[in-house]
């Protein structure tokens, strides 16, 4: 973990200062630039240099450091890159079958030399217990309700730990606030894009105690949407964003995947159903908050 994280380090380092001529020349914009090049929103980028810019005016007394770049050496320069990438490029390390006495060595000498942003998450399954958490999980066989119950707080928590160092920004796009039903252009990708699950898949999901996907049905045993006259399902689709997307972050991904079509006009949102919509920037940042996206045109669907 501690290599990985050196060489993308480096990697950034090297990018950055073989430009840094025309950064001082340039300036913070020209900085920012380098940095969002990264697939990575220049707000993200904002927050990072916010914070190096406090930490450096708190522990070497030096204030407002981007609007004197020329001052920079490599140890800021190191800095910064660092403070990007830790931030960037979160990285969690589970270490496994730790309840086998010979691991306990090993495990004090990489939880020591781990990377300050590294996170460390103990998960005690032999192969014969892996074997058996399958099978309880997966296959749905039958397994002692104990050891059922120890497994999954222990690969819960290594799920949360890791998903505690980058959370997911989960955007429901909508034609209708009121209804909240789904934006008809993506009803192709609901029912016919290949990473919907099979039939077998399906079939995998209900025997573990979950639901087949909304536009599943049974009785033609295939993906269709309801018809015009029937009532469609609410927060349908969701899309996947990175954090810091804005609000016109969200309506070019769909414009791009020919969900709308036109100029942005105005956009509402709220954070859970039955709260009064609110109208938002196309430049908000989207989150919890405004995750319920209505996003309209110039071209109407």
């Amino acid at each position: 973990l501690e290599w990985i994280s050196n060489e993308i380090v480096a990697w950034v380092y090297t990018n950055i200062k073989q430009k840094w001529d025309s950064v001082v020349r340039r300036g913070r914009t020209k900085l920012l630039g380098l940095f969002s090049g990264y697939k990575q929103s220049q707000s993200f980028v904002e927050d990072v240099f916010t914070a190096v810019e406090n930490y450096v005016r708190d522990n070497d007394g030096r204030d407002a450091v981007f609007d004197k770049l020329e001052t920079f050496d490599e140890g800021d320069l190191y800095r910064l890159v660092s403070a990007f990438v830790m931030t960037r490029f979160p990285m969690g390390l589970a270490l496994n079958k730790n309840d086998i006495a010979s691991s306990i060595p090993f495990i004090e000498e990489i939880t020591s030399k781990l990377p300050i942003h590294g996170c460390f998450v103990a998960q005690a399954l032999s192969a014969d217990k892996e074997m058996r958490f399958i099978r309880h999980h997966c296959l749905h066989q039958s397994v002692s309700s104990t050891v059922a119950s120890n497994f999954e707080g222990l690969v819960w928590k290594c799920l949360q730990k890791a998903l505690s160092l980058r959370g997911p920004i989960l955007v429901f796009p909508v034609a209708d606030m009121q209804t909240y039903e789904p934006l008809t252009g993506l009803n192709n990708f609901a029912t016919r894009d290949p990473s919907l699950p099979s039939k077998g898949f399906i079939n995998c999901l209900t025997s573990a105690g979950g639901t087949a996907p909304s536009t599943w049905d049974d009785n033609k045993v295939m993906y269709a949407v309801q018809g015009k006259n029937e009532t469609k399902p609410a927060l349908r689709d969701v899309l996947l964003m990175k954090p810091g997307s804005t609000v016109n972050d969200v309506f070019l991904t769909l414009k791009n995947k020919n969900v709308l079509e036109g100029e942005f006009v105005r956009a509402e949102a709220a954070s859970k159903l039955g709260e009064k919509p609110k109208l938002v920037s196309k430049l908000d940042i989207v989150g919890p908050e405004n995750r319920i996206l209505r996003i309209m045109t110039t071209k109407r669907q």
